[in-house]
């Protein structure tokens, strides 16, 4: 096929930011019901200790992902996405354009096996596309979030294919 196509795209801090405060604040909410439960100052102590702990493990991480780059490449017959944080590069996802299957554009929803699925997107609760792929003989899905000239080559492809 011959084609090449590159695209950078990076993480949105805003949802990310505010789950970590709403977080935090239903952690300060269980302190307290802890407080007016009765326990006494020991108990109270360790679990603020470990909620302290959660908190900031939980922040860590949230930082962390929003300085992630997705990179989404289209080499010959390959989609290729990259995840780069800092100066690392690490391969992802590597499929086939021909082992495509569908692409579907799917307003992301509160859907626990949709956060289980692998998610190379910018943003948890943008518009997203879900690429279901046969490799090897088994279903493969996972969601980024391509522009639009980027889906028109895809859809291109899979239809010479």
């Amino acid at each position: 096929m011959g084609c090449i196509y590159n695209e950078k795209v990076k993480r949105s801090a805003k949802p990310l930011i505010g789950l970590l405060i709403i977080f935090g604040i239903s952690l300060m909410v269980v302190s307290v019901v802890g407080t007016r439960a009765g326990l006494n100052q020991e108990t109270k102590s360790t679990m603020d200790l470990v909620l302290a702990m959660v908190f900031l493990l939980a922040g860590y991480r949230v930082i962390a992902k929003t300085k992630e780059i997705y990179r989404y490449s289209i080499i010959a017959d390959d989609l290729i996405i990259h995840r780069i944080s800092g100066e690392k590069s690490h391969l992802v996802e590597k499929v086939k354009l021909s082992e495509i299957q569908a692409l579907h554009n799917r307003r992301p929803g509160w859907n626990l096996m949709r956060l289980l699925r692998k998610n190379y997107s910018v943003n948890m609760m943008k518009l997203d596309c879900c690429c279901e792929c046969n490799v090897e003989g088994n279903r493969k899905t996972f969601y980024f979030s391509p522009s639009q000239s980027m889906l028109n080559k895809i859809s291109h492809a899979i239809e010479a294919s």
